[in-house]
């Protein structure tokens, strides 16, 4: 089916899905979502309808319903722990009433007693999965990257090549890579471009980030494999509001965002827009055993502090969406479209001893998308939506230079036996990183997601998901011989999954079960011809592979005693090679290899929760999580044997066990100093034994190589009212994260002086101080305060001491 008839028929889809909607609407019914004033929903509040005895209690979304009621005068009242009593007086006619209502957070103090509820983070977080949902209610007003937010959770280890802009690799229990997959608002992320990353998005555009170690919810309809993580961006859906923020600090590093909102609640007509723009140069300081100076004449080596002279990163984005929203026939209808870009320098290949100059990259992403969403489609208990996007990627590489730069940011100087200059040294390819390119690749994605729920009663409901993507590259290189430019090298991808997802909510809430089943299809297609006329081609080389999976698991969490919560899940899974992995990436030094085979593995986690417990104004709460990962052909960016190749690729590094535990626990006292702690440990063993010729690895069951295994995180908060003026809030705070040294070679590999990932310990301090009006915040932020030295992949290094300054201003 051609792309045109692909998009053609999600907007009948769409159209007919509106169409059977509106005919549908013969019984009168009132639904609805309970919000507070900073929009986000209220989960747990007590929903009273009058005249009858009809009531009702928010589930985690804030969303409530009463079906089969009669047209008249009705009164609705809400009541919720924490806010003031909310009555909403309405009339009602026939067909279905959605309403969207804000309570006030109440200023009351109860002072002997003590009422404990679920909040709607803790709701998610008690499902069964191993599950973390980080909130960025304070953090989205610093200058602290999300990547960074996440860092500090139990399990999660970000794991980063440099500094801002360069390629990020996500680590939960054990399991990396694209074995962890990442989604905004349910979509994959990669449909929006590199540009619009994780490592871009600002936080104050992110409403929650919602972290699965392990077995992940049927509705994201993704094949990872070791968790994943979702990013749910704000909608402040009957707001109107105007935000902007600018940042400035180290390594000359700007951030700017705004985002905005307008809904007209008498047509339902709104607008919702966002963008940033990030640049930085990236000129920290480095040093270690992979910089240094070689001098011409004699070779002799000199190790250094270098500051980084060619990382400069700019990269910008633009996300509005239009539309109609919370009308009887449709939650939403919208239309959006994504704009993003960047520009970079590459300061080094594969590892820091290879060292660039010249070679840059530029890449832009455009994207259209149409979106639907119904909580009550044709009736209360069924919900339904669709998503359809297409995006076309634009990526140019630019390496022309032959020049050999050391790491004094200085060309090699050649120079006569008599000592006198004749030139400089030069690559004899041609360029920094083999031959000569000015390539420029096309990529396309087009993803088509489709989630239905239906509820069968309050204990009993079914879900159903599709998610299909295909992506096509086509590259060309003006520089390549006549004759290699035309062989047109075309590269397709296409994949497919289908989910069933079964929930079960019994014995007054103590006991919730999941199970679920998924279906993987994998189609890949690489085409080279060769222009024999003005139109005819001769098909030289083809390369098909067609791929099929399926996998299944449960989530299980039973209420023990009063707020003892025992958890488990398990899970075998299948994820297949991404795109990037598949077919290489010239910009990131990446060769293909069409051969990949699937990632599997079998997931097991075992979990407790204690609390959150009360004594007088103390809190606290307490979260242990054991796994174990069985993972086969391990899709992995290869080791060279040599250290200084230019390039590598992905390959199934045969299998590995991953077992360990993650802890948090949480204390606050009086609602004003805040503890938090984490302990993470993910011993990834190799467990293969024999090679393919018979022989036994030197290696077997030793810690898998450059690989993290056991890291810890300290925060602490402390907010203080009327601090420098009356009705101010401050909120000071101050996070240490600590990661043990580990191997960055297999620990049998060798004797004495082995090379290791030093231990790191790094500690960042805050201040945040909102003014008294609540337009004004302004936040300070230093990072690394200890100038320690910070490595990740294979000793890529890491900014030292950074200081930030962020001000952020609520125009409405």
């Amino acid at each position: 089916m051609s792309k045109q008839r692909v998009k053609v028929a999600m907007i009948s889809i769409v159209l007919v899905a509106i169409s059977l909607k509106l005919l549908g609407q013969s019984e009168a019914s009132i639904s609805g979502i309970l919000y507070s004033p900073d929009q986000i929903p209220i989960p747990g509040a007590i929903i009273t309808l009058t005249p009858g005895p009809e009531r009702s209690i928010t589930d985690v979304d804030g969303s409530f319903t009463f079906e089969s009621i009669k047209p008249g005068h009705y009164t609705l009242e809400a009541t919720s722990l924490g806010h003031s009593p909310l009555s909403h007086t309405f009339s009602l006619g026939s067909g279905n009433l959605n309403l969207e209502l804000t309570m006030e957070e109440s200023t009351i103090t109860l002072s002997e007693v003590s009422v404990v509820g679920e909040s709607m983070k803790t709701m998610r977080e008690n499902k069964g999965f191993a599950m973390k949902s980080v909130e960025l209610r304070e953090e989205e007003n610093t200058s602290v990257q999300v990547t960074d937010l996440l860092d500090r959770t139990s399990g999660v280890r970000i794991r980063q090549n440099g500094g801002m802009g360069s390629r990020i690799q996500f680590n939960i229990n054990g399991l990396s890579g694209n074995a962890i997959r990442i989604f905004i608002d349910g979509v994959p992320i990669q449909s929006y471009g590199p540009s619009f990353s994780l490592s871009s998005i600002p936080a104050n555009m992110i409403e929650r980030i919602e972290v699965y170690k392990g077995v992940v919810p049927v509705e994201l309809a993704g094949d990872a494999l070791g968790g994943a993580i979702n990013v749910v961006l704000k909608k402040n859906r009957n707001q109107n509001m105007l935000n902007a923020s600018y940042a400035y600090g180290s390594f000359n590093t700007h951030q700017a965002a705004v985002s905005g909102n307008y809904h007209n609640p008498q047509s339902g007509f709104t607008v919702r827009g966002s963008g940033f723009y990030n640049a930085t140069d990236n000129n920290y300081d480095v040093w270690g055993n992979q910089v240094y100076t070689t001098e011409p004449a004699t070779g002799d080596i000199t190790y250094l502090k270098a500051r980084r002279f060619h990382d400069t990163y700019i990269s910008s984005g633009l996300k509005a969406d239009a539309g109609i929203s919370n009308r009887k026939w449709a939650d939403e209808l919208m239309i959006g479209i994504v704009y993003s870009n960047l520009d970079r320098d590459i300061q080094h290949g594969a590892t820091m001893e290879s060292v660039y100059g010249a070679r840059k990259a530029y890449q832009n992403t455009r994207l259209v998308n149409l979106s639907y969403k119904d909580r009550n489609f044709l009736t209360d208990k069924l919900s339904l939506e669709l998503f359809s996007s297409y995006s076309a990627l634009e990526r140019h590489i630019v390496d022309t230079t032959a020049h050999i730069y050391d790491w004094d940011g200085k060309r090699k100087e050649r120079y006569n036996s008599s000592g006198d200059f004749i030139g400089w040294y030069e690559y004899i390819s041609g360029a920094e990183a083999g031959n000569p390119t000015l390539e420029t690749s096309d990529e396309y994605v087009f993803v088509n997601r489709a989630v239905s729920s239906y509820r069968l009663n309050d204990q009993h409901r079914i879900t159903g998901n599709f998610l299909y993507t295909r992506f096509m590259r086509d590259s060309q290189d003006p520089l390549k011989h006549v004759d290699i430019r035309n062989l047109e090298d075309t590269r397709f991808a296409n994949k497919s999954i289908g989910g069933l997802g079964y929930e079960f909510n019994g014995f007054d809430n103590r006991l919730k079960f999941s199970a679920f089943y998924k279906f993987l299809h994998q189609a890949v297609e690489v085409v080279e011809y060769k222009k024999s006329g003005a139109n005819a081609e001769v098909e030289l080389n083809r390369v098909d592979r067609d791929v099929q999976a399926d996998g299944f698991g449960f989530t299980l969490a039973y209420e023990l005693l009063p707020r003892v919560l025992l958890l488990t899940s398990a899970e075998r899974s299948f994820r297949m090679p991404a795109s990037r992995e598949l077919f290489g990436n010239l910009a990131e030094n990446l060769e293909p290899n069409y051969n990949l085979k699937p990632e599997k593995s079998k997931n097991l986690n075992l979990g407790v929760t204690l609390g959150t417990y009360s004594f007088g104004r103390h809190e606290t709460r307490l979260q242990i999580n054991t796994f174990i990962r069985d993972t086969q052909d391990k899709i992995k960016r290869n080791v060279r044997e040599d250290d200084t190749d230019e390039t590598t690729e992905f390959i199934n590094d045969d299998s590995y066990i991953s077992k360990g535990f993650d802890i948090d626990v949480f204390y606050s006292y009086n609602r004003k100093l805040d503890i938090s702690g984490s302990v993470s440990v993910f011993n990834s063993l190799f467990n293969t034994e024999f090679d393919e010729n018979g022989l036994q690895y030197d290696w077997y069951r030793d810690r898998e190589r450059n690989a993290p295994f056991f890291t810890s995180n300290g925060n602490i908060k402390y907010r203080l009212k009327n601090f420098l003026q009356k009705d101010a809030r401050t909120v000071f705070s101050a996070n240490v994260a600590y990661v043990h040294w580990f191997y960055r070679d297999w620990e049998s590999l060798g004797g004495k002086g082995k090379d290791i990932i030093p231990t790191q310990l790094v500690c960042d301090l805050g201040i945040l101080y909102t003014f008294p009006n609540e337009k004004i915040i302004l936040a300070l932020d230093a990072r690394n305060i200890l100038d320690r030295q910070v490595f990740d992949n294979y000793a890529l290094q890491k900014p030292g001491r950074a200081f930030y300054a962020k001000i952020n201003y609520r125009i409405l």
